[in-house]
């Protein structure tokens, strides 16, 4: 099954501490937030396509990449992303 697969890469991925070239603050280096689509064919192609790397900005996802309301919850992750 996948999850039992996702697991055992996991836990290689921990034992390996290859999570330690990831390692960066919880502020982002750019100073951004980006609100994107969730679609699956982004999660490396948006990083890709603005020069960005790991730490540089707060990525949000949603369905459509939408803020419906100023008190929604792509709104509050934005709120949350930037003066947090």
């Amino acid at each position: 099954m996948i999850i039992e697969e996702i697991i055992k890469y996991n836990e290689n991925f921990v034992a390996s501490k290859a999570y330690e070239k990831y390692l960066t603050s919880k502020y982002p280096d750019k100073k951004l937030a980006i609100l994107s689509c969730m679609d699956t064919r982004l999660t490396e192609l948006l990083p890709a396509a603005l020069g960005l790397k790991n730490g540089d900005a707060k990525l949000i996802k949603n369905a459509g990449g939408l803020v419906i309301s100023p008190f929604d919850s792509a709104m509050r992750s934005l709120l949350v992303a930037i003066y947090e």
